[in-house]
């Protein structure tokens, strides 16, 4: 992630919780994503990932923009207000993309739109013009939702809901409209010729066919033919008039939008069931636009949805989504043919309110219907059918069974016909009811006599309330036969756990009902406070005639709370003053707490653990400062308020043995783990930021609790110094020339401003310019340079801001040192300039000698003086060198550092260090995790994380650790490192193999082949090349392209290999180990599991200094090292050949070999032929074997350089 333009110097917090989601909040859009105005999911960094919405797979964001005020506010909007929002939307909207159609989407009041990346900036800014916005900007501003992406939610199974019964009864779903919104369908299919009867496309196909093969097969299910199979696999409701609706494009997938788009076409249609066999794939409370939108056309048409559940169900419970988790919505879970539920099927219950979801199953594995013509999508049985399995697959077989219930009941609504499937499925033992809610769908049954309510959820209880029953719900039971009906009630509810419900907490009014023929009766059921204990609890209100049998069942739901009170949070800043429109963040093992009065600061919450917290950052003239309040362990057992102060904050110290600054992001984390959940919270501030804070805590008593500030800290870049005054901080402008490390010494003189400069008394000087933006910083630098001037300073506007920004040291310098100081100190500096001479002296070096990569930890409380002391007791010294390879003078690198209890690490820009020397590098010891990478040019983006170059395996360092790293050191090759992770292996008649492109003298270093255009200027400019050829017994069997990484089918049985790998590197970046031809030979044979594969690795040990160059000495020793993959056992009689050219491969030498150690290590004698003077590169053939046939021989053209004689 980077910043927008004009947003760099506003940091952010991140959110993980149990299900590691990672959710990255801008500080100014904290609060409106409070107010539920806008969508939490536009900063969910995973989600949206996963949905394509990255900027290296997508230039628009999609948005769904709603006048309609949050749920919170709606109470308190006024007119104006709203009138306000309405006009605000519209500017938005007229933000859309051009040629990009605005859908209207009068169910849930809002449009449709899609920002290009380039006009985020002007939808932010319209969206909240004031910055950080409070409870009354949230009041006057439209809600915005992610338009996410939804997708294909992937001849016996309507026998096994007993659909032959209705059909024997001449139901067959005619005349009744069933709408299949998904990815468009086959009307030349034989199973649905003439049975569509209107079709229209909201996907932006140009067409309603199905390309993708999902919207066929659904289709079918509710309403095929079953011609193209003599009738065998006909749908559930083969003679239903068919709606296809394409809101799914081509590749499955679509828009919230598109979607909300067909179903409110379906209803305009006069559907009495739509079919939706997709979904959002991630879990919902119900209050997304899809699902609101089936709620508000539900109520509004008497349409009924029937929506799948979803295909998460192994990440665990609550993993129903959108639309799915829709109160109207008839949701649906899949079974296998034995009535088992699917391990795919998603679970309830519903996240946030623990409702149940899905409310029935239906058959969804292996699922035969019908194949679109020219897909390759499931397991084609013919080409006519194809095998699919998923929750789509089940959602047909009810939307169909609902279709037959409707020609059965034309005069019931969308709510009748949910609960007759609900009421009359097959409950299937040892399965949840949040897994099942009211079981397999069984038509036989829901098209009899009796039916009952499906579900109800109970009104919540507390424990510890008031005794007496209080009416909580009513069940409704209908009698549509001529005879009478006797039954027999009861009801059985627990928890997940398998723990009953006390009993006298629930209780019916009566446990018989009779019902005449063609009567209704309710039911009512109460509840008592007295003996509820806390827990969500699930069961089955049953009904059973006379006989014993089962003729109805209510799933029934009840939640019983702990007691309730008000917890009331207040934020004081950094001079003690009360923020009325700052709200904390409350969070707690159920997760975030939203506030129940916004104005008020109050929450409601349940008796128990709470971590509270809050942030500032203030921008100063002498750079940002920035904090976390926290009270990690608020227990609640009573009304009670807890006031958060900044201004108690403590400053977060870091001590080092040399003077250092911070340059790059500076992180904090929180984390906090109540009743086995965690949430880990963290927030990132850019280069201006200059001092941190904390607030003092005490140590917490229950679960656990920690804060960490993650530094890089370098010698001081500039400093500014005038005699008798304090030293100040001045910024090389991003594209400066530098001074000299010895500094510099000018006298500073006032040379006006920008716009009118006067640089005629600056010659040898520092010339000062009040800068007003009416030149470029170049030009100006430019002009003074010309004027004799050594030095150009600017004083940065103070309506401006901050005058930060970040040097780079690639591209055009300017012609003189050119720097911004802040208002503040640049017109102190003037002032004295006025009084008279005025000497400023200049340090400071962009070079550093040294790093201090430090994570300061404060484990169980933050004490009232927190200070984290470098030394080399308390960290890893690491000595690393950046070896020199080829043009480019500097190398960028990160090192990512994380916490035990972290899967993300946080290192947003990359940092500048220059090659051909070595750097001392203080690394934090103990238990934080580092990786470290490193690119050898500096990269064209420097503000991502990055995505190519060498690193290594992630790894602790201990305390007082010493340690050498050298990066890039010769010879740069193929090979499998030390400790790899991914081995070349055999399974079966498979050989899968994973050699990384580029290792180097450090074991455990490796790095891929790159695209070209990665670095900057005209380095990388070409690609990387790596491909690999496979033989077996001599003949070719396998090409690739993408090296030697990949997976190969090979013919069975034993046979000798040879896999060759040859690289290439072909850019300016590169003057050493420029190309590689590697061939591995070895024998292998069918494997009954995966076994790895004996691949020979050598290990070079060669004297190279920084420049990746050998002394001007004649002979060298060279050291090698031959050994296995990890896995294998160690070779045995090892040989090894060691050649050497100095004319690139023209003429070979062997060198003089010797063995020693174990027998698998190898010193060889290298000589510079006597007539080569000058400097020369060395290419290298090494070859070894082993006793058993396997063998590497590698050549490496420009392996090192070898400096020449005078």
């Amino acid at each position: 992630m980077r910043p927008g333009p004009g947003r760099e110097h506003i940091p952010f917090e991140t959110f993980e919780e149990d299900d590691k989601s990672l959710t990255v909040l801008p500080w100014d859009a904290e609060d409106l994503v409070s107010a539920g105005t806008l969508d939490r999911r536009l900063f969910d960094v995973t989600s949206l990932i996963s949905q394509g919405y990255d900027e290296a797979h997508a230039s628009a964001l999609p948005l769904i923009v709603s006048s309609d005020p949050s749920r919170e506010g709606a109470a308190r909007v006024t007119a104006e207000a709203a009138r306000a929002a309405a006009a605000t939307a519209d500017r938005l909207v007229a933000l859309n993309t051009p040629g990009v159609p605005s859908r209207n989407l009068p169910s849930i009041h809002a449009r449709s739109l899609r920002v290009a990346d380039r006009q985020l900036g002007d939808f932010w800014k319209t969206l909240n013009p004031g910055g950080k916005a409070g409870a009354a900007r949230a009041a006057l501003t439209p809600r915005v939702s992610l338009d996410g992406r939804v997708k294909a939610v992937l001849d016996r199974s309507t026998a096994q809901i007993n659909a032959p019964t209705a059909w024997k009864a001449g139901d067959e779903g005619q005349g009744v409209k069933v709408a299949v919104l998904d990815t468009g369908a086959d009307a030349n299919h034989p199973d649905l010729a003439g049975r569509i009867a209107k079709a229209e496309d909201f996907s932006g196909s140009s067409n309603t066919d199905d390309h993708f093969g999902h919207g066929t097969h659904v289709a079918s299910i509710v309403g095929g033919s079953g011609t193209a199979s003599g009738g065998t696999r006909r749908g559930v409701a083969p003679r239903a008039d068919l709606l296809i609706g394409k809101v799914l494009g081509d590749d499955g997938y679509g828009t919230e939008s598109a979607v909300i788009d067909g179903m409110q076409w379906a209803t305009r249609e006069h559907a009495k069931v739509v079919n939706m066999s997709l979904g959002s794939g991630s879990p919902s409370d119900g209050t997304d636009p899809l699902s609101q939108a089936v709620d508000s056309l539900t109520a509004s048409s008497g349409t009924l949805f029937v929506v799948a559940a979803g295909n998460e169900g192994e990440t665990g419970p609550s993993s129903v989504s959108s639309p799915g988790a829709a109160d109207a919505a008839l949701t649906v879970g899949a079974v296998d043919r034995d009535d088992s539920l699917a391990p795919f099927s998603s679970r309830g219950p519903r996240l946030g309110d623990g409702a149940v979801k899905p409310d029935v199953t239906a058959p969804g594995v292996g699922i035969v219907a019908a194949r679109a013509s020219g897909t390759t999508l499931g397991d084609p049985v013919d080409a006519h059918y194809v095998a699919l399995s998923g929750t789509s697959m089940a959602t047909p077989h009810v939307a169909g069974a609902a279709a037959l219930l409707a020609q059965q009941h034309p005069d019931w609504d969308a709510q009748q016909l949910k609960d007759a499937l609900i009421s009359t499925a097959h409950t299937v033992p040892h399965t949840e009811v949040t897994e099942q809610g009211g079981g397999r769908i069984d038509l036989a049954t829901a098209m009899g006599p009796v039916r009952a309510g499906g579900s109800v959820s109970l009104a919540p209880l507390r424990t510890g309330g008031p005794g007496g029953r209080q009416r909580s719900a009513t069940v409704r039971y209908t009698n549509s036969g001529d005879r009478p009906v006797t039954l027999s009630l009861s009801l059985s509810l627990a928890t997940e756990s398998g723990r009953a419900l006390p009993d006298g907490v629930v209780g019916l009014d009566s446990d018989t009902v009779r019902l005449d023929p063609g009567a209704t009766a309710e039911v009512p059921l109460s509840t008592d406070a007295r003996h509820a204990v806390r827990g969500n609890y699930y069961g089955y209100l049953t009904a059973k005639s006379a006989d014993g049998a089962v003729l109805t069942h209510t799933t029934v739901s009840l939640a019983v709370h702990a007691p309730q009170h008000r917890l009331t949070v207040f934020y004081r800043d950094r001079d003690g003053k009360v923020m009325p429109d700052w709200l904390p963040t409350i969070w707690g093992p159920d997760g975030f707490v939203d506030y129940a009065d916004r104005q008020a600061h109050v929450a409601l919450v349940e008796e128990g653990t709470y971590y509270v917290s809050s942030a500032f950052y203030d921008m100063t003239d002498h750079g940002g400062e920035a904090g976390t309040v926290v009270a990690p362990e608020v227990k609640v057992t009573e009304d009670r308020t807890v006031t958060l102060n900044a201004a108690e904050a403590t400053q977060v110290r870091i001590r080092t043995p040399r003077p250092a600054e911070q340059h790059g992001i500076l992180s904090t984390t929180v984390y906090r783990r109540i009743d086995g959940h965690g949430l880990i919270q963290g927030a990132m501030y850019f280069d201006d930021v200059t001092r941190l804070y904390v607030s003092p805590t005490s140590r917490v008593t229950d679960g656990a609790f920690e804060f960490s500030s993650r530094w890089q800290m370098v010698a001081p870049q500039l400093r500014a110094k005038v005699s008798g005054s304090r030293e100040f901080v001045p910024f090389y402008e991003p594209d400066s020339a530098v001074f000299p490390d010895r500094g510099a010494r000018l006298t500073a003189v006032d040379a006006g401003t920008s716009s009118a400069p006067d640089f005629r008394r600056a010659r040898g000087g520092l010339a000062v310019v009040r800068y007003d933006f009416s030149v470029t910083g170049p030009e100006l630098a430019r002009s003074a340079a010309k004027a004799g001037a050594k030095a150009l300073l600017m004083v940065w506007p103070e309506e401006q801001g901050s005058a930060w920004t970040r040097w780079q040291p690639t591209g055009d310098r300017t012609a003189v040192p050119s720097m911004r100081a802040s208002w503040k100190d640049g017109t102190a500096l003037l002032e004295r300039v006025r009084k008279g001479t005025t000497t400023v002296a200049l340090s400071g070096t962009v070079r550093s000698p040294y790093l201090y990569d430090v994570v300061q930890v404060s484990k169980g409380f933050v004490p009232k003086q927190v200070v984290h002391t470098v030394s080399e007791r308390e960290s890893a010294v690491v000595r690393s060198t950046y070896t020199r390879t080829g043009a480019s003078l500097w190398a960028s690198e990160q090192r990512f550092g994380w916490r035990p209890y972290q899967e993300t690490a946080w290192n947003q820009y990359s940092r500048y260090v220059p090659v051909g020397r070595e750097r001392v590098e203080y690394v934090t010891g103990g238990d934080t995790l580092w990786n470290h990478v490193v690119h050898h040019n500096v990269v064209d983006v420097p503000d991502l994380p990055l995505a190519a170059g060498m690193r290594n395996a992630p790894r602790t360092y201990r305390p007082g650790q010493r340690a050498t790293e050298r990066w890039f050191g010769a010879p740069v090759r193929p090979s499998v490192p030390r400790g790899w992770t991914r081995p070349s292996v055999r399974n079966g008649d498979t050989l899968s193999v994973y050699v990384p492109e580029f290792t180097d003298s450090d074991a455990g270093h490796w790095s891929f082949a790159e695209a070209g255009g990665f670095g900057t200027g005209r380095a990388t400019a070409a690609d990387d090349v790596a491909s690999a050829v496979l033989y077996r017994d001599g003949k070719q069997t396998a090409v690739s392209d993408n090296g030697a990484w990949g997976s190969f089918e090979v013919a069975p049985g034993n046979a000798r290999f040879r896999l060759d790998l040859t690289t290439a590197r072909v850019s300016d970046d590169w003057r050493l180990g420029v190309r590689t031809r590697t061939s591995w030979t070895f024998r292998s044979d069918t494997t009954a599991e995966s076994a790895p594969l004996p691949l020979l690795q050598l290990d070079y040990a060669v004297p190279v200094d920084a420049q990746g160059a050998v002394s001007r000495a004649r002979t060298h020793s060279l050291g090698f090292t031959v050994r296995m993959q990890d896995g294998v056992a160690a070779p045995r009689g090892v040989r090894l050949k060691a050649e050497a050219s100095y004319d690139g491969g023209k003429t070979w030498t062997t060198a003089r070999t010797a063995r020693h150690g174990d027998g698998r290590q190898f010193t060889a004698t290298v000589e510079r032929p006597s007539k080569v003077r000058g400097d020369v590169y060395v290419t290298l053939r090494v070859t070894a074997t082993d006793s058993a046939g396997n063998g590497v021989r590698q050549t490496v053209e420009r392996a090192f350089l070898h400096r020449g004689t005078a």
